[in-house]
């Protein structure tokens, strides 16, 4: 199969490096093929990938068999007179862009929406997706099948895709920011950024291998033991409202993506 991206920013990027990293295993594309109006930036990823830069959008959807779009959402409607034609099936990875507003711009497309995180890039993701009603089998199964090879994938209902994108998709940058504020803490306590940097990015995914196998409740008990240092932070945290902060930031995300 020839797969097509139609766009070459972080998301798409981090899709590309993925598939290329499992292009020997079942359903991984045979070649795949980059459009982007910045055409350096697809020539640098398709050289990365071994992948190959198309001069425009209607040429990519004319000779790629499934079609990534991986655009900004205010281009869709430009984008999509050059898709139309081709009748190319299509997985959109646009944010806060529905199966709906996507058939109005790409009427009598195979359509299938798609939220995936940068964990991609290292066969690691979640990835959201919503089938609409009545999709083909055949190609619903060589979707999935082609996901799955970037990580976990779950199937949703579209109502939820907004939600779930707050959770999946921005908790890496939710993450990060912890990380680097426990970083910057142990190089004031003496440790080099790059042991700290270390301890911390183990510690954070050793804790994603337990979560799949404790509720973070339970996990939590488990890591701190009464009167010891573990709890002793986790007071703190609790004490200056971490949940509220949280459930701030989900808030401002779904504000942000459902406009």
């Amino acid at each position: 199969m020839k797969l097509g991206f139609i766009g070459a920013g972080n998301m798409a990027t981090g899709i590309a490096r993925g598939l290329a990293a499992a292009r020997e295993e079942p359903g991984a594309p045979e070649a795949m093929l980059f459009a982007d109006a910045d055409h350096d930036r697809a020539r640098k990823l398709a050289e990365e990938v071994s992948g190959a830069v198309v001069d425009s959008n209607r040429a990519l959807a004319e000779d790629a068999e499934l079609v990534v779009l991986a655009v900004k959402p205010d281009v869709l409607d430009a984008v999509a007179e050059d898709l139309v034609g081709a009748g190319r099936p299509i997985v959109s990875i646009l944010a806060g862009t529905s199966l709906e507003r996507l058939s109005e711009a790409l009427p009598g497309i195979e359509l299938v929406r798609v939220m995936p995180n940068l964990g991609a890039q290292l066969r690691q993701a979640v990835l959201c997706v919503t089938f609409p009603e009545g999709f083909p089998d055949n190609l619903r199964g060589q979707v999935t099948e082609l996901l799955g090879l970037l990580g976990d994938v779950i199937e949703i209902d579209e109502e939820l895709i907004d939600a779930a994108t707050a959770l999946m998709g921005c908790s890496p940058g939710y993450l990060a920011l912890m990380a680097e504020v426990l970083v910057e803490e142990g190089v004031r306590e003496g440790l080099r950024e790059d042991q700290a940097l270390r301890m911390v990015a183990r510690s954070m995914a050793a804790t994603g291998g337990l979560l799949d196998l404790h509720k973070p409740d339970a996990l939590k008990q488990a890591v701190a033991s009464p009167g010891g240092m573990t709890e002793a932070g986790l007071n703190a945290l609790e004490e200056r409202s971490i949940r509220v902060t949280l459930k701030a930031a989900v808030d401002a995300s779904l504000a942000r993506v459902r406009g």
